[in-house]
């Protein structure tokens, strides 16, 4: 943008004074707030029911690729994961492996995660495919932890 006049120049700054908001009057109005109500759709809650459900029938940290074959279908019917995320999901873990053999998922994916941030690599397609992986792992993990918590505690009980 070129300024050729002073007049230019005024308009400029009183409409950044204009865009400027009066912090005085935002503190008042959230004062008055008490309390802010988020509500999750149907939708979310049968997302997150959905994932509760598969957690409970895998273990990441210990499963065979066609358990993990399996997982993935099951993610991407139910519409968690896309098809993008579904193969770098299902990759082989290795050239000549056995598909009934157990291995830790997380741990290969935080590799492939470790192994793209080694290279300055996160901003590519594929190392955000294999972040979003790691993520869904991790979040499948976690859940899969709890589950096994609870039903410790309700077997301690």
């Amino acid at each position: 943008m070129h300024i050729n006049s002073s007049d230019q120049v005024s308009r400029i700054y009183q409409m950044k004074d204009t865009a400027t908001p009066n912090t005085t009057n935002l503190n008042a109005a959230n004062k008055n707030q008490t309390a802010d109500k988020v509500t999750l759709s149907e939708a979310g809650l049968n997302a997150e029911s959905k994932m509760q459900d598969i957690a409970a029938k895998y273990d990441p940290s210990n499963m065979s690729y066609n358990e993990l074959v399996s997982m993935g279908t099951e993610l991407l019917e139910n519409g968690l994961i896309t098809s993008q995320e579904s193969l770098a999901l299902m990759a082989p873990p290795s050239r000549n492996f056995d598909p009934d053999e157990k291995y830790d998922t997380v741990a290969l994916a935080k590799q492939s995660a470790a192994f793209d941030q080694s290279l300055g690599n996160t901003h590519s397609k594929d190392a955000k495919l294999r972040a979003s992986v790691l993520e869904m792992l991790q979040a499948i993990q976690d859940l899969s932890d709890n589950n096994s918590n609870s039903y410790s505690q309700v077997r301690e009980a």
